[in-house]
């Protein structure tokens, strides 16, 4: 894998801006909601050990069933709370992003390529904490969908917005800069 998005664009294409997530330690929302509960995973197991271990001499038949409780609330464990976020920060260690004069790029992993383009009254929006924190510049706010869930009702989807995510702040500035300067040309 290259280290920049210039292998995957187009002949006619130039960068205005490239950059990648500075916080790679930084988990999106669904790797947060893995981690908590790959914990819940180890309390269980604490529970199915202790539960156990208490009742060892009255279990007779019962100590496969133990074991194998045992074994997937730890196995559990271990891919929540360690393998799924491992997982996530080398994905996001592999994340390109860039400007071209026409869209925006988002390379996830080396080889997924994301062109998105900004429209005339397109938002921009920057936002982040503090100096020192991880900052997102949203640009593409996918509207919201309506549709039949199984019981006949109908239900909104709101789609959270999509952008550069983990930047630092003067990444941040220098993106929404070069998306501005786009706004309505893809």
């Amino acid at each position: 894998m290259s280290d920049g998005i210039e292998p995957h664009l187009k002949p006619n294409e130039t960068l205005l801006w490239q950059g990648r997530p500075t916080f790679t330690r930084t988990l999106p929302g669904a790797y947060v909601f893995l981690r908590i509960t790959g914990w819940v995973m180890f309390a269980c197991f604490l529970f199915f050990l202790l539960i156990g271990l208490a009742n060892l001499d009255e279990m007779e038949g019962g100590t496969l069933i133990w074991v194998i409780f045992l074994a997937i609330s730890s196995g559990l464990w271990l891919i929540f709370s360690f393998f799924a976020p491992a997982y996530a920060r080398a994905a996001n260690r592999r994340t390109r992003y860039g400007v071209t004069k026409t869209r925006a790029l988002i390379l996830h992993g080396g080889h997924r390529l994301i062109r998105l383009s900004i429209g005339k009254s397109g938002k921009i929006n920057r936002r982040g904490r503090d100096e020192d924190g991880p900052w997102a510049v949203y640009f593409f706010f996918p509207p919201a969908r309506r549709y039949r869930d199984a019981d006949g009702h109908y239900r909104t989807s709101r789609p959270g917005p999509v952008g550069f995510t983990g930047l630092s702040a003067e990444d941040a500035v220098m993106a929404e800069t070069a998306l501005t300067a786009i706004r309505g040309k893809g």
